[in-house]
C-alpha cells in the first residue's frame, strides 16, 4: 500500500474511531487489527485531553478540510457532539443560544426560517424560494425550508458559517449556511440508550445502536428516536393540546472502508403529526382609527353584522379553533459518499436524494367560527450530485475543485377549504344561502423546476509561516420554471362560481402558462490573514454570493371586482445579490484556556427576495388592488460586530460568551406595502382629519433608509443587541456509591451547566405604523445539573429550559375588518422541564 493511500487510511479511519464521542463522551476506542492500534495510539494525544474537558475542540468543516474553528479566518461557530448531548441541542432553534446572530424561527414545517444577521429568506412561506442560509447535513445541500423540519440527533458537530457561501458549499448562499455532520459508523461496538421524561406529558426515547458487520471492512450505525407529549395551548372548543410533540425518527448507516477509498450509505426518515398548525393567536379586535383619521369598522362588529356571532375569546391561549386537524409531515433521504485516493489527492462524490411531503389540516376559523381554511399540501424531490477533488492538507498550495448539480421539483397545492359561514361572510350578508360556497374548494396547482449546475475552486496559498491567501471562484448556471392554475373543485352552478370570485376578489379558473428563465451568476471569494503568533490571528474577506431567482407558485391574474384582467404577477423574480466584508481577529491566551473571537461585518444584499404588495392597478372604484406577490427590494444593508469567547479560570470550569450588535436597514425600499391602517377604503376618505381630508389611501410607502422591523415583507425582526453567556462545571466525586457493593466501585462526577440568552427589544410592526407594537427585551435560560460514571456508562440529569418561562411573541399585527389581531409565537415558548436518563448497554 503507498505513502498516499495509507494517509488517506489513516484520516478516514481516525474519524472513524471518533464516532461514539456523540453519545458516549469517552475517548475513542482503538480499532482491531495491529495497524489501527497502532494508528489509534498517534490520534491520542488530544483526545486524552478532551476527554476530561467540558468544551471541546471540535473540527469544522466549513472549507471542506478537518480543521480547528480557531484555525479558520472566517467567523464560523462551532458546538460540538458533548454539549449537544449534554444541554439536550437538538433542534434548530436550540442552538442559537450558542451561536451569534443566529435565530431561527421554526414554527411549523412550511415556515421554517433560519436566520444569521437578521435575514433568513422569505418568512412566512414561499414554496418556489430559496433560504439566504443555506443547510448542509453530512455534505447534503438541503434546498426546501421544510427539510429544516427535524430533530438533528447523533451529531458530530453542528457548525454557523456567517457570510456568503458558494465557493466550496453546495449551494449559493447569501448570508450564510448551517453545516451539520453526524457520526460515523464505528467498528467498535457500542449501544446507547436514552430516555428522556418531562412536564406536558413528554415522553423522548433515543436508540444507538454501531459496530462492525465485517471485520475492518464495513461497519454499520442507527439512530431511532421517538418523541411524544402533549401542546401547552388548549383548544376550547374541543380540548385538543396545540403545539405538542408527536415525531419520530430513523437513520441507518453503512460504512465501507478499503484500502483506498471509503464508501458511506446513509438513509433517514422524520415522521411527525403535531399542532404545530396553530402558531397565530388572536389577541384583540381590529384598529378603532384608519391613518387618516376616519373611523375603522371593528372585526368584532363584521362578526355580529355578517353572521350574528360573538367574540368568544381574545385570549391567544385560549383560542376557540373550529375544524382543526394535525399538520403530516415525512421526510426521506438517502445519500452516499465516496472518498477515494488518486496520488495524494482525494476525490470525493456525494449522491443524493430528498423528499419532503406535507398536509396540513388547517382550522376554518376561531370564535367557533366555521368561514374558511387555507392551506397547502406541499412536494418535493431533490436530487443532487457533488463531484470534489482536494489536495492534501499542509501544503504550500491548499486546493479544491468540483462541480455541483441539482434538479428539484416542488409542487405546492393550496386549497381554500369553504365552511358553512362562508358565503355569509365573503357576501357580507346574514341572510346569504350557505350552500353558495358551503363544501367548494378554490385550488391552486402551483409548480417550481430547478435545474442547476456549477463549477468551483478554491485554494488557500501559505505565503509564509505568517501570511495566507484564500481565493475562490464559483461560475453556476440554472434553468428555472414554474407555472400555477387555478380552478373550483366541487362546482355545480354559475352562483357558486360568482361566489367563489366574491370570496377570492375576483380569481376563479386561470393558468399562467409554464415559464422558463435561465440565469448564470458568479460568486468568488478573496480572503487574506495574517499570523501575528501563535496566539493572535488577523484576517479580512470580500466574498459575493448570488441566489437563484424566486419562483410564485402562488402566481394570480390581478382583476378588478367587475372581472376586468388587469395584468398576471410575476412569475420568477430576479436573483439575489449579496456582497460581504469581514474583518476580525481570533486569539488564545493562558494556554488555550482563554479564547477570545471578534469580527466585524458590513453586508449590502441587491435584489433582496421578500414578499411584496402589487397596487399598480386599481379597482373600478379608484381603490388600488392589493395583491401579494413574490418580488425584489433593490438594497438592504446589515453591518454589525459579532464576538465570541470561552474561559476557564480554575480546573474543570469554563464559561462561555457570545454577542452581536447588529443593524439590519432598508437601503432602496421606494415601494413598500402600507400597513393595514393605511389601506382606508374609498368610503373613508371623507373621514379624513387635517392634511388626509378627502385623501385616497396611499399605494406605496418608502420604506429607504429605516430599520428592518417585523410586519413588513414576511422578515422576523432582529434584535440590535443580543447575548449568550454560560458556564459547564464538572466536578470529581470519587467512589461514593461503593458501600453498595463491588459493581458499584466506579468513580462519579457531578456535572452542571447554565446559559441565559439575552435579546433587545424588537419592533414588530412596521416603522411607519401609527400602532407601533413591540417585543420587550427578554433573557432564556437553561440549566441543569447531574451524575454521570467517569466512563460515562451511567448517567442521570435533571433539566429546565426557559426557567422564567419567558413568552416570547416573533410577529404581531393588528387586525383588519376581516381578521382579528394576532400575534406569532417563538417555538418552545413555556418552561419545561424533567430528567434524562442515559446507559450505555455495550
Amino acid at each position: 500500500m503507498g505513502s498516499s493511500d495509507y494517509a488517506l487510511r489513516k484520516r478516514l479511519l481516525s474519524s472513524v474511531r471518533f464516532a461514539p464521542l456523540a453519545l458516549m463522551g469517552g475517548v475513542a476506542a482503538g480499532l482491531l487489527s495491529a495497524e489501527r492500534c497502532a494508528l489509534a495510539e498517534d490520534a491520542q494525544p488530544a483526545a486524552a485531553a478532551a476527554a476530561s474537558a467540558q468544551v471541546e475542540d471540535v473540527k469544522v468543516t466549513a472549507r471542506q478540510r478537518e480543521e480547528k474553528a480557531q484555525d479558520v479566518p472566517l467567523p464560523v461557530s462551532v458546538v460540538g457532539p458533548k454539549t449537544q448531548e449534554r444541554e439536550r441541542l437538538e433542534r434548530m432553534q436550540d442552538f442559537a443560544q450558542k451561536v451569534p446572530n443566529f435565530i431561527p424561527s421554526i414554527n411549523n414545517p412550511r415556515t421554517s426560517a433560519m436566520s444569521i444577521r437578521g435575514i433568513s429568506g422569505i418568512s412566512g412561506g414561499a414554496d418556489g424560494s430559496e433560504s439566504a442560509v443555506g443547510l448542509i447535513v453530512d455534505n447534503v445541500f438541503y434546498t426546501h425550508v421544510g427539510f429544516q423540519w427535524a430533530d438533528f440527533v447523533d451529531l458530530q458537530s453542528f457548525e454557523v458559517a456567517r457570510g456568503p457561501q458558494g465557493t466550496l458549499l453546495g449551494k449559493n448562499t447569501t448570508v450564510g449556511a448551517v453545516v451539520i455532520r453526524t457520526q460515523l459508523p464505528s467498528f467498535v461496538r457500542s449501544a446507547t440508550y436514552e430516555q428522556i421524561f418531562g412536564n406536558y406529558n413528554r415522553f423522548i426515547e433515543k436508540l444507538n445502536v454501531t459496530g462492525p458487520i465485517i471485520d475492518d471492512k464495513l461497519a454499520g450505525r442507527v439512530t431511532f428516536y421517538f418523541d411524544k407529549g402533549d401542546g401547552w395551548i388548549q383548544n376550547q372548543f374541543n380540548g385538543q393540546k396545540l403545539l405538542d410533540n408527536n415525531r419520530w425518527g430513523v437513520r441507518g448507516q453503512l460504512l465501507y472502508v478499503g484500502d483506498n477509498f471509503t464508501d458511506r450509505l446513509i438513509f433517514d426518515r422524520l415522521r411527525s403529526d403535531e399542532y404545530n398548525n396553530y402558531g397565530n393567536g388572536a389577541i384583540g379586535d381590529s384598529f378603532p382609527l384608519w391613518a387618516n383619521g376616519a373611523p375603522a369598522r371593528l372585526y368584532s362588529q363584521n362578526l355580529a353584522s355578517r353572521l350574528h356571532w360573538p367574540v368568544f375569546s381574545f385570549d391567544p391561549y385560549k383560542p376557540y379553533l373550529t375544524r382543526l386537524g394535525k399538520l403530516d409531515q415525512r421526510t426521506h433521504g438517502l445519500s452516499n459518499e465516496i472518498n477515494y485516493t488518486i496520488g495524494e489527492n482525494t476525490l470525493t462524490a456525494v449522491s443524493a436524494w430528498r423528499e419532503f411531503v406535507l398536509h396540513p389540516r388547517n382550522s376554518t376559523g376561531n370564535n367557533l367560527t366555521d368561514i374558511s381554511s387555507n392551506a397547502y399540501d406541499v412536494y418535493v424531490d431533490q436530487y443532487s450530485h457533488e463531484t470534489r477533488l482536494a489536495s492534501p492538507s499542509g501544503q504550500t498550495l491548499e486546493w479544491t475543485v468540483g462541480n455541483y448539480n441539482l434538479y428539484e421539483k416542488i409542487w405546492s397545492y393550496n386549497h381554500v377549504d369553504y365552511g358553512s359561514q362562508a358565503n355569509q361572510w365573503f357576501q357580507n350578508n346574514f341572510n346569504a344561502s350557505p350552500y353558495g360556497l358551503w363544501g367548494l374548494e378554490y385550488r391552486n396547482d402551483g409548480k417550481a423546476r430547478t435545474f442547476s449546475t456549477a463549477l468551483f475552486a478554491q485554494a488557500t496559498w501559505h505565503i509564509d509561516e505568517q501570511w495566507a491567501l484564500t481565493f475562490g471562484l464559483r461560475d453556476t448556471f440554472e434553468i428555472r420554471g414554474g407555472s400555477d392554475f387555478g380552478w373550483i373543485k366541487g362546482i355545480s352552478s354559475v352562483n357558486q362560481i360568482a361566489a367563489v370570485k366574491t370570496a377570492t376578489g375576483g380569481t376563479s379558473y386561470f393558468d399562467t402558462g409554464g415559464q422558463e428563465k435561465s440565469n448564470n451568476s458568479l460568486s468568488g471569494l478573496l480572503n487574506p490573514s495574517y499570523r501575528y503568533n501563535e496566539n493572535v490571528m488577523v484576517y479580512s474577506s470580500v466574498a459575493r454570493g448570488e441566489k437563484s431567482g424566486a419562483i410564485n407558485t402562488q402566481a394570480l391574474p390581478i382583476l378588478d371586482s367587475a372581472g376586468n384582467f388587469k395584468a398576471w404577477q410575476p412569475l420568477i423574480t430576479k436573483p439575489e445579490t449579496s456582497w460581504d466584508y469581514e474583518l476580525g481577529a481570533k486569539t488564545n491566551w493562558l494556554d488555550g484556556k482563554l479564547i477570545l473571537n471578534a469580527n466585524f461585518y458590513w453586508n449590502d444584499i441587491y435584489n433582496f427576495q421578500s414578499i411584496l404588495v402589487n397596487t399598480d392597478y386599481t379597482d373600478v372604484t379608484g381603490v388600488p388592488l392589493r395583491k401579494n406577490f413574490l418580488g425584489n427590494i433593490g438594497h438592504v444593508r446589515l453591518r454589525g460586530f459579532e464576538w465570541d469567547g470561552r474561559w476557564s479560570p480554575i480546573e474543570r470550569l469554563w464559561l462561555t460568551f457570545s454577542g452581536a450588535l447588529t443593524e439590519a436597514r432598508y437601503i432602496d425600499y421606494a415601494k413598500a406595502a402600507p400597513p393595514q391602517e393605511w389601506t382606508w377604503p374609498a368610503a373613508a376618505n371623507a373621514g379624513g382629519v387635517g392634511i388626509f381630508a378627502g385623501l385616497p389611501a396611499p399605494g406605496y410607502i418608502s420604506l429607504s433608509g429605516m430599520p428592518i422591523t417585523g410586519g413588513v415583507s414576511g422578515n422576523n425582526p432582529v434584535p440590535r443587541v443580543s447575548f449568550n453567556v454560560g458556564y459547564n462545571h464538572e466536578y470529581p466525586l470519587g467512589a461514593i456509591f461503593s458501600d453498595f457493593g463491588p459493581s458499584y466501585q466506579v468513580p462519579v462526577t457531578l456535572f452542571s451547566y447554565a446559559n441565559a440568552t439575552w435579546r433587545d427589544k424588537t419592533q414588530l410592526s412596521s416603522p411607519v405604523s401609527i400602532y407601533p407594537i413591540f417585543q420587550p427585551a427578554y433573557a432564556l435560560v437553561n440549566a441543569g445539573v447531574g451524575l454521570k460514571t467517569e466512563d460515562e456508562t451511567y448517567s442521570a440529569n435533571l433539566w429546565v429550559r426557559n426557567l422564567l418561562d419567558e413568552r416570547v411573541v416573533v410577529t404581531e399585527a393588528f387586525g383588519s375588518p376581516t381578521a382579528a389581531s394576532t400575534l406569532t409565537f417563538a417555538a418552545d415558548n413555556p418552561r419545561t422541564y424533567g430528567v434524562t436518563l442515559r446507559v450505555k448497554l455495550y
